[in-house]
């Protein structure tokens, strides 16, 4: 058995990898002689047209010539993420509660998750090694926490006892033309202010590789227990962020032609401010990190009302979403319902008694605290969840289901990206 390769799951019957006598369980080894390390290697190696590819069956090599054209047949095993070294101060896995299920406990650091899922890495642990193959199979674009320019403070944030070479890294991915998307988690005291603009200043000599920058407030739970004191971004905090950001976006625009840095949503609700027109965002670059997020819901909002019925039968619907957004659907989804006929519907803010009510995006919404909210509805009202709320295994983050939640609330529950997919809008 060979020491690297990735081993076979499925082989497809009469696929062209059955066909040439391969099984699961074998390893594939090599790709015209470059060694396989995971699926990465795969899609990278498999673009010529003649393959002629090793694979091991026990100690046993077999070797067979493949299209690179063609569909193998061939299932792999997943690949095996690295873990992250750092010991981050503000850290969320930190501030879990105990006896979650254990995915949740665990922090990745891994540049292939950056660039298949767009997972955030600091690059700290990224070698040389890493960087040249970033380069060479142009794995782009990567998405990096960069929270501070400066050494002493980056190394502070991250918990780490010297500087990891940071600006050498996104200068050699900048001269390989990969792209990167960036962000500053504001810890208040540490990197806002002056660190603040010097980390900008910094990162907007690095355009256009770095072509998008993210600054999101720090996210505490109540779970904090033996963990650095840090405090959270207030409303106050918030306006003061903004501010800053706009200011940097002026100069941009002139020199650069993009506002480059973005203010996440969630200081605009913060410090109630009108959330900006969509041309503000630009391409949208960050909008799973928060940034542009409410301004596309609205923007689909303002779509979907045009086809909006003009009454359905008779309906109870409550619209389940965290505190901080609440006001936002109150303003804009509650007028726009109001032509239907036969739709009632309420906006139903939940406390996270889970994390603690410092955490109030719906994201982070639990079952527990969705059904204790629903517990003081009325009889034949039906829950609507935002469905970001269940991961891809259709599981809350305390681990119970769309099935108990109902159980639990008493009544149907939809998980849905918006509301108006629950009256049959097109």
């Amino acid at each position: 058995m060979p020491d690297r390769g990735i081993k076979i799951t499925h082989v497809a019957p009469s696929g062209p990898a059955q066909k040439a006598g391969i099984r699961p369980g074998d390893v594939l080894e090599s790709i015209n002689t470059h060694p396989v390390r995971d699926i990465l290697d795969v899609r990278f190696y498999s673009t010529q047209d003649r393959l002629h590819c090793r694979f091991y069956r026990g100690s046993n090599p077999i070797e067979i010539d493949l299209s690179g054209e063609a569909d193998w047949g061939l299932e792999f095993e997943p690949m095996r993420f690295h873990a992250c070294g750092n010991r981050c101060i503000f850290c969320f896995v930190d501030q879990n509660p105990p006896n979650l299920r254990r995915s949740l406990y665990f922090k990745d650091e891994d540049y292939r998750l950056s660039f298949l899922h767009g997972n955030y890495i600091t690059l700290s642990h990224v070698s040389n090694a890493d960087l040249e193959r970033i380069a060479v199979q142009k794995l782009s674009p990567l998405y990096v926490s960069v929270h501070a320019t400066d050494d002493t403070v980056r190394a502070r944030l991250l918990g780490r006892n010297k500087p990891d070479d940071l600006l050498g890294k996104l200068s050699f991915l900048k001269d390989h033309g990969i792209e990167l998307h960036c962000q500053i988690v504001v810890c208040p005291g540490i990197n806002d202010g002056a660190v603040l603009d010097e980390t900008i200043e910094t990162l907007s000599r690095f355009y256009p590789s770095v072509r998008s920058l993210a600054v999101v407030p720090v996210g505490l739970t109540r779970h904090r227990e033996g963990l650095t004191p840090l405090r959270g971004v207030d409303g106050t905090a918030s306006g003061e962020l903004i501010g800053r950001v706009r200011r940097f976006q002026t100069d941009f625009r002139k020199s650069m032609k993009t506002r480059f840095v973005w203010a996440a949503d969630e200081c605009f609700l913060q410090a109630r401010r009108t959330v900006p027109p969509a041309k503000y965002y630009e391409d949208f670059w960050q909008m799973e990190n928060g940034v542009g997020l409410v301004r596309h819901f609205l923007n689909a909002l303002k779509q979907a009302r045009r086809h909006f019925p003009g009454r359905i039968p008779p309906r109870r619907l409550a619209v389940i979403t965290g505190v901080l957004a609440a006001p936002v659907l109150r303003k804009n989804l509650l007028p726009a319902c109001r032509r239907i006929r036969g739709l009632e519907i309420r906006i139903v803010p939940v406390k996270n008694r889970f994390f603690g009510e410092t955490v109030t995006v719906s994201g982070l919404l639990t079952a527990g605290d969705i059904g204790r909210e629903a517990a003081a509805l009325p009889d034949g009202w039906e829950l609507m969840i935002p469905d970001h709320c269940l991961n891809d295994d259709g599981l809350f983050l305390d681990g119970e289901t769309l099935h108990t939640l109902e159980r639990f609330a008493g009544r149907p529950v939809h998980a849905v990206d918006v509301p108006w997919r629950l009256w049959g809008n097109e």
